[in-house]
């Protein structure tokens, strides 16, 4: 009943928002590769319907085929539908009504509060405690970098490279793709000629070559493929506008991870990096593709499958098996205490965290895995729980998702004794949760 119920690790003492390091975050034995590097990319609202290795009938994506090919691929990753929730679980390993942000924020549009590191720990802090060299490059959006320019040292990185978002009252800001605005370790300014994407990847790349010698985390999270659309360099002359343009943006994305794993490969480190891709939600609504014979509708800002169940791809030739698809059960929160434990870091005291590591997983160490029963998403006041099959919301509905993929038939009143156990339990998991946390912002009102 405890498995069933897990609402989180709790792990000692916290002081003045500073990380206290206690436990290493393994079970015995540890599950662990000598200091790996890590290099995470999170594309930007790219559901799975989008990936050839997850069955996509519109679209191939042959570098994160190959990538697939060399490490693992997970089926079941559940996410919350939309960018900022899921970018603060993934950072700070707990649940939306732990930390209050239940609803998307944009903070330097928007104003208000942020995502303050003297309330949450991330899981850069953590590394670059147990000596890693840290960098960021792409989207933020959770702080105000003109108000808070401390904000991604104080988060645990080293060097960055961001786009700041579109922040109010600067309108060269609102530009991520062509001619960029772009802030590299403090320095502000448009990229005129220059695409985003490509600036970003290109500073990671220096960064890895220069830290190539020691243990390094690159958080790459992409600005591919989110609106607006647009051409990128592979098909700048293009006439198409609209969503026709979104498929050359998921080819960039693709372009740019085989470009980031032939620079790992050139610099002789691809066998103790670990690549993890995954995505933050899925694709945006209107944009369509075939996967394994269903026409999938974007799901972003929507808890159906398509918008809360995305890739995650995993890889490090020699260490993670190859050629593997797993069924088992991760959320974004398991992120936090598997890089930690891969890395042999301490986890931050004090902190109830809920996600676990599938660290054992990852290296083949399956009898060592302690395997999940159900995952967990959260937009607002809809809380979500799923098993391997069953899939129930705080509102009462239910889905078979085996036989109802698309989720069309509700079962909330279903007499069969499966479907009602499958109910029963899964809402007992929803009801053990607290309330929500005091929102560390202030919601924008809906116009």
């Amino acid at each position: 009943m405890k498995n069933k119920l897990m609402l989180g690790i709790v792990c000692t003492v916290l002081t003045a928002g500073q990380a206290v390091f206690g436990q290493t975050s393994a079970a015995e034995p540890p599950a662990r590769m000598d200091r790996p590097n890590f290099l995470f990319i999170m594309a930007d609202d790219l559901g799975k319907e989008w990936l050839s290795c997850y069955g996509s009938e519109c679209h191939r994506t042959p570098h994160l085929d190959h990538l697939a090919d060399q490490g693992m691929r997970f089926e079941s990753f559940y996410v919350t539908p939309l960018c900022t929730p899921t970018r603060n679980v993934l950072l700070t390993g707990r649940y939306p009504f732990r930390t209050g942000w239940t609803v998307h924020h944009d903070a330097p549009r928007w104003g208000g509060q942020y995502f303050d590191w003297q309330r949450e720990i991330t899981f850069a802090r953590v590394l670059r405690s147990a000596g890693y060299a840290t960098a960021i490059a792409g989207k933020w959006q959770v702080n105000d970098l003109r108000t808070q320019p401390e904000a991604l040292r104080e988060h645990g990185f080293d060097e960055h490279c961001m786009w700041v978002g579109f922040e109010k009252d600067n309108p060269p800001s609102a530009e991520r793709y062509w001619n960029p605005f772009i802030q590299e370790n403090g320095r502000r300014g448009t990229r005129e000629g220059a695409f985003g994407e490509d600036v970003f990847v290109d500073f990671l790349m220096d960064f890895m070559t220069r830290h190539k010698d020691r243990p390094f985390l690159a958080y790459y999270p992409m600005v591919l493929p989110h609106t607006p659309f647009t051409t990128t360099p592979a098909n700048r002359d293009t006439d198409l506008k609209g969503i026709p343009l979104f498929p050359g943006m998921v080819d960039y994305v693709d372009i740019l991870v085989g470009r980031l794993v032939e620079h790992l490969d050139n610099l002789g480190i691809r066998g103790r990096t670990v690549i993890i891709f995954t995505a933050d939600n899925g694709t945006v609504s209107g944009v369509k593709c075939g996967r394994r014979g269903q026409l999938v509708n974007g799901g972003k800002g929507t808890s159906r499958e398509s918008g809360i169940c995305t890739p995650l791809i995993a890889s490090c030739p020699g260490r993670i098996p190859e050629r593997r698809v797993s069924e088992e059960l991760l959320d974004i929160s398991d992120v936090f205490p598997t890089l930690a434990e891969l890395a042999g870091a301490q986890l931050p005291t004090g902190v109830t965290l809920d996600g676990r590591s599938f660290a054992a997983l990852l290296l083949g160490r399956d009898a060592n895995h302690v395997g999940r029963e159900w995952i967990f998403s959260q937009l607002g006041k809809v809380r979500v729980v799923r098993d391997r099959r069953f899939k129930v919301f705080s509102d009462g509905r239910c889905y078979d998702l085996i036989a109802d993929p698309q989720e069309k038939n509700d079962l909330a009143t279903d007499a069969r004794a499966e479907v009602a156990e499958a109910r029963q339990r899964l809402s007992a998991v929803l009801s053990s949760f607290p309330p929500d946390a005091i929102l560390p912002f202030e919601p924008r009102r809906q116009q």
